[in-house]
């Protein structure tokens, strides 16, 4: 089991920490360990996790202590962060008009390039491992610095010294940013070693010799199978120069090839072979060399290769890793997801649109045992019924007009052994859900116009945004395809049964963009999160995503502030002038749909809870659409 262990400098980012593991769902096991630690008593500490993450200067100590032989990660420490600090700090000091930034030269840079205007005076003062308040203290004073922000121990010298210190403290987005970048180099780590495993059992098993040497032209690698051809053990092998081993092999000279020397035959120990030099240059300048070698008896006995299928974007790129939100309508879901991926009955997903229906299916394919497999995505709605009737099951030659001469595979092939996505499965025609209803069962296809059935392995997730139980009354649905498809059944929450993953979200996305873009570093004022938690969102995630580019792109002031999101909401869904004084409603709607939730939606529970009688309770559910 991975362990990923902190290296917490103070109580109350424990507590953060905590509630993040509480609240999030990973999709491997991992054990979480903390201890408290300064720097300095490190040395002496036993070190358990796979992957270690601290603070600041922790991780500079860390990382010279350790010597690459512990993953470690640095909780970042945000330009908000900073801000939060110092807003903390002219609270508590009033009339302050200096304050000391006491951190590293890169948090410094950082903090520089978002070019804040804030209405106190900011001096830096870079610090180091072996950096104490008594070393800056004299140039503090001479400043007249009324307070400083930091560390937990520069602070804590700063007030026993008698000028106010004040931790700057990371935030739970903090802690989640450094987890998955911990989990992203962990796995990059593993799938390296893995990789060089790979390599490595590929050229001891493989019948062709290779020898590589580096710029020097001394040998690094050399397989057995080229071991026994040359007739030379590998202690003997490597550390030499090629033209030591075979004078062929570096003539003419390696580094004077601009592109490889294919097919020489030469004798090596009595055996006549084919040998193929290849150099690696780095801006034209020769830097390695790759040596192919192969009897010459072995081409005479080759057959016919056959040209390997290749199967182009058939693949899922999201995890529920990429899945923003630590609130408990999500969190809920994607343990549901996790569970779903265990096995292989088919899966309807229920969201409205933008709730993110496709990142779930490809999240629960890579989930399960069928990741490394094809994942084949259509959108029913987007074709005509006559199109996508060929797009899912192919033809044959001469099924109809147009057709190819060698015919087509259609995707229920190409997703065989995989999995296949079909989104807006409630726009599909009644005699398509039939043929539909005919492969779930059989899980055989027919090609158009033609006589033959065609076995696929596959596994069958849909989504939609309708009622289908609706659809089925109406016969606008099928029955029997809705109870082969709805075996397990994820409704995903929309934004506004989530609110309180907005900040994530909104935080995730603006990073997202603002890296793109590379134009500016946006921070977001505090203040604009009840106007977003208080707005409908009917187009879900997507519009909160839609809204965050358009930030990233048209607003060059470094803080996002309320203005700004009142400027660049969609004005023609909601009237936005009322949405403040919305904000006390919108709470209360909040507080009934959790307390639904707390106890499964007994009504009389509820009110009891809430201290309102029945009747107010259900006039307040039919008010706010939780009926």
């Amino acid at each position: 089991m991975l362990t990923i262990e902190f290296i917490l400098p103070y109580k109350q980012l424990g507590k953060i920490v905590d509630q993040f593991i509480e609240s999030t769902t990973f999709d491997e096991p991992i054990k979480f360990i903390q201890i408290a630690k300064k720097h300095s008593e490190l040395a002496s500490t036993d070190l358990k996790g796979d992957i270690l993450i601290a603070r600041g200067l922790t991780v500079t100590y860390l990382n010279n202590l350790l010597k690459d032989s512990f993953i470690v990660v640095g909780l970042p420490m945000s330009g908000y962060d900073i801000l939060r600090a110092i807003q903390e700090g002219t609270k508590r000091v009033p009339n302050a008009k200096r304050v000391g930034l006491c951190v590293t030269q890169t948090i410094i840079d950082e903090f520089l390039n978002y070019k804040l205007e804030i209405g106190i005076e900011v001096q830096t003062y870079p610090i180091g491992v072996d950096t104490h308040f008594c070393d800056i203290e004299g140039e503090i004073r001479r400043d007249g610095i009324d307070f400083i922000i930091g560390g937990d121990c520069i602070c804590e010298e700063a007030n026993d010294n008698g000028i106010p210190g004040f931790v700057i403290q990371v935030g739970r987005e903090s802690i989640r940013n450094a987890v998955e970048q911990a989990l992203n180099l962990y796995h990059a780590k593993r799938d390296q070693l893995l990789r060089d495993s790979r390599i490595e059992t590929v050229l001891e098993t493989i019948d062709e010799g290779i020898i590589s040497c580096d710029a020097n032209k001394c040998i690094t690698l050399c397989n057995n199978s080229a071991q026994e051809i040359i007739g030379i053990p590998y202690n003997e092998v490597i550390g030499k120069k090629l033209s030591s081993i075979e004078a062929l092999f570096d003539r003419p000279p390696f580094e004077t090839l601009k592109e490889p020397e294919k097919q020489n035959i030469m004798t090596l120990s009595g055996t006549e072979v084919v040998v193929n030099r290849s150099p690696v240059l780095v801006d034209d300048v020769f830097v390695a060399g790759v040596i192919s070698i192969q009897r010459v008896s072995n081409f005479q006995n080759l057959e016919p290769r056959l040209k390997q299928y290749q199967r182009r974007g058939l693949t899922a790129t999201y995890t529920f890793r990429d899945i923003i939100g630590e609130s408990r309508a999500i969190t809920e879901v994607k343990q549901l997801g996790l569970n779903f991926a265990k096995v292989n009955s088919n899966v309807l997903i229920v969201g409205d649109t933008g709730t993110g229906k496709e990142m779930f299916a490809q999240s629960i394919h890579n989930a399960s045992s069928r990741k490394d497999k094809p994942f084949v995505a259509v959108n029913c709605a987007a074709f005509p019924d006559s199109i996508l009737e060929s797009e899912l099951f192919g033809y044959v030659e001469g099924a109809f007009t147009g057709a190819k001469k060698s015919g087509k595979a259609g995707i229920f092939e190409l997703a065989d052994t995989g999995t296949i996505f079909l989104d807006e499965i409630s726009e599909m025609s009644l005699a398509l859900q039939g043929r539909i209803l005919r492969v779930i069962e059989e899980r055989k296809i027919m090609r158009i116009g033609d006589d033959k059935l065609i076995p696929v392995d596959i596994r069958v997730i849909v989504a939609t945004n309708k009622n289908l139980p609706k659809l089925v009354e109406e016969n606008r649905f099928r029955k029997d395809l809705y109870y082969r498809l709805n075996v397990l059944c994820i409704s995903l929450p929309s934004l506004r049964e989530r609110i309180s993953d907005i900040p994530l979200l909104m935080n995730h996305f603006m990073l997202h963009f603002d890296s793109e873009t590379g134009l500016v570093r946006h921070m977001l004022d505090p203040e604009i999160f009840p106007i977003l938690q208080a707005y409908p969102w009917k187009g879900n995630i997507r519009q909160l995503r839609n809204l965050c580019e358009r930030l990233s792109t048209s607003k060059f002031e470094s803080i996002i502030r309320k203005a700004d999101i009142l400027q660049f909401l969609d004005r023609d869904s909601e009237n936005i002038d009322q949405l403040p004084s919305q904000l006390q409603n919108s709470a209360e709607r909040d507080r009934i749909l959790e307390s639904l939730r707390r106890h499964d939606g007994n009504r009389s529970r509820v009110a009891e809870e809430l201290k309102m009688a029945r009747s107010t309770l259900y006039r307040k559910m039919m008010l706010y659409g939780l009926q």
